[in-house]
């Protein structure tokens, strides 16, 4: 009777010395997972990903492979979605939304923050790019709401600020590089740039070869940006580059397509291509 108390007691011990092991473990882990989030807090990422949306599954595995890469036990608070100015291609200004709001385009709505504005970027005053129609706030820049649907199924809770970039006018951005550096955010940034046009696909993946050769360099010379990169918005990459190089972060090719690789028959002037990047 004696053995089989000191067996229970000693039963009842180990038990509660292994629960107290396993509570331990939980709120250790728990621990490291908040700090590493907390130590993550201003980190910045970098995407580059076309808005040419002629094979849409491209791009799905390519923002599900982001997610994966960059976001497993996060979110990214903040992104911010570089787009060309479509409407305006020789603009000298750099443009953002005037007041947040539920932005949409057809059937699609994602919130975008002003909060750009409110720092730095002067807002779309005169709803060229952002507008109101039937009390209803829209944008027409194709640049940016291409990614709602993407941006609104793997990053559903992060406010989007929209940078409209001039194309080529490199001193628009200047003021504002040294500001983008210092926000103090968990933050990823897309630029959303198709490459080259209207050329055979020969020359277009030439084109493409020096382009992506040019990024990786890490080169800062506005001037090789516009001799070397074939792509819609020079300005937009430039952008992207500087605050990647600042971030000690290169360039990774994920994919490389155009229209004549989707269609499988080259497309000479109708054709586009697309080159998807990560910065690690």
């Amino acid at each position: 009777m004696i053995w089989v108390k000191k067996y229970n007691v000693m039963k009842t011990s180990k038990t509660a010395n292994i629960i107290w092991i396993i509570l331990l473990s939980i709120i250790l882990i728990l621990c490291l997972i908040f700090w590493f989030k907390w130590n993550k807090k201003t980190d910045l990422n970098f995407a580059i990903i076309p808005h040419f949306m002629l094979d849409n599954e491209k791009v799905d595995l390519f923002y599900d492979f982001l997610k994966t890469e960059y976001y497993n036990w996060w979110k990214p608070e903040k992104i911010i979605l570089i787009s060309p100015n479509h409407f305006h291609t020789d603009t000298k200004k750099i443009q953002t939304i005037c007041e947040s709001a539920d932005v949409s385009y057809k059937s699609t709505t994602k919130y975008l923050s002003s909060e750009l504005h409110n720092l730095w970027v002067k807002c779309d005053e005169n709803w060229e790019i952002f507008g109101t129609w039937w009390d209803i706030q829209k944008t027409n820049e194709h640049g940016i709401w291409e990614h709602f649907q993407w941006i609104n199924k793997y990053f559903p809770d992060s406010e989007v600020l929209p940078i409209i970039s001039p194309c080529f006018q490199f001193s628009a951005v200047e003021d504002i590089l040294p500001k983008l550096v210092n926000l103090n955010w968990n933050i990823l940034v897309i630029t959303s740039v198709d490459f080259a046009h209207y050329q055979n696909e020969q020359q277009t993946l030439q084109h493409d070869q020096k382009s992506i050769e040019t990024l990786k360099s890490m080169t800062l010379s506005q001037s090789e940006f516009i001799d070397w990169i074939d792509a819609d918005c020079p300005v937009c990459l430039y952008l992207l580059q500087y605050l990647a190089n600042k971030n000690e972060k290169m360039p990774q090719l994920r994919y490389r397509d155009s229209s004549s690789t989707i269609l499988n028959q080259d497309m000479w002037e109708e054709n586009t291509s697309r080159i998807f990047m990560w910065y690690k």
